[in-house]
């Protein structure tokens, strides 16, 4: 069985010292094989993905960064990919953007990891963008049929923030519900397939950080598993919300994560 872990770090907000105890509290009783991260911060001697690695004792890291806070800054920020197994590839695909000041540049980031391959993404955030991130998810599935060994034993695993609901067109594209610029395929939604019972929000007010927020209760986050017919690889057994309680008074992130288990 695969366990795959997906969550948004919130970047450094808050008091990262108390929250990252709390992220390594929780995935040290989630055991994942792997986790895929999003906000993740490099400042040119930490990489927040690293930190987290070395104390889980997990030999792989892959970033995605891109430059963030201006001309001379070192800072990077993006998604990440923390794996049981060293990282055989790595890279970061550039995907279709409008950045701004209120949004940044938006990467996907491939590893190839214990035979497997792997993708953390981090979709655009503006609720008013979602044909931006349409485009971003056919490049998405472009890239990932590009990319792919079809030698894997295991169908490729997409996992990230999405900042997109079950029903968006986005999402359905994913799922095989409808298709975008003549363009359709098909991805196991975890939850959908075999979530536990309730709406699977990771963008909850019964978290202080979200709530401080004032944007509605939705789930955003997501483990998508590709799909194959001739076995039985690959298949989702079970998905949950995960990172959802506090550890000493203090939430992992503004977000939940996700954890699916994957028969392999």
């Amino acid at each position: 069985m695969l366990r795959v872990v997906t969550l948004n770090l919130w970047n450094l907000a808050g008091d990262w010292r108390r929250r990252r105890a709390a992220v390594i509290w929780w995935l040290q009783r989630l055991d994942p094989d792997v986790v895929c991260l999003q906000e993740v911060v490099d400042d040119g001697s930490r990489n927040t993905a690293g930190w987290l690695a070395e104390r889980l004792e997990l030999a792989g890291v892959a970033f995605g960064g891109v430059r963030v806070g201006g001309d001379g800054s070192s800072t990077q920020f993006g998604p990440a990919i923390v794996s049981r197994w060293p990282i055989d590839i790595k890279k970061a695909y550039v995907l279709p953007n409008s950045p701004g000041p209120t949004d940044v540049e938006r990467v996907l980031l491939h590893a190839r990891t214990g035979g497997l391959d792997v993708f953390s993404v981090h979709l655009t955030s503006l609720y008013e963008s979602g044909a931006l991130r349409e485009q971003q998810c056919i490049e998405i599935d472009r890239v990932v049929a590009s990319c792919v060994d079809p030698s894997s034993p295991l169908p490729p695993v997409l996992a990230g923030d999405f900042n997109a609901e079950p029903d968006s067109a986005e999402v359905r594209f994913l799922c095989g519900l409808g298709s975008l610029d003549g363009r359709s395929t098909y991805w196991q939604d975890a939850w959908r397939v075999a979530g536990e019972d309730g709406p699977g929000w990771t963008w909850d007010n019964r978290n202080v950080f979200a709530a401080a927020e004032f944007e509605p209760n939705r789930r955003i986050d997501y483990v998508f598993v590709g799909w194959r017919r001739d076995s039985g690889a690959g298949r989702v057994e079970s998905c949950r919300v995960v990172c959802d309680r506090a550890v000493d008074g203090v939430f992992p992130s503004d977000h939940y994560g996700v954890l699916a288990e994957i028969a392999t």
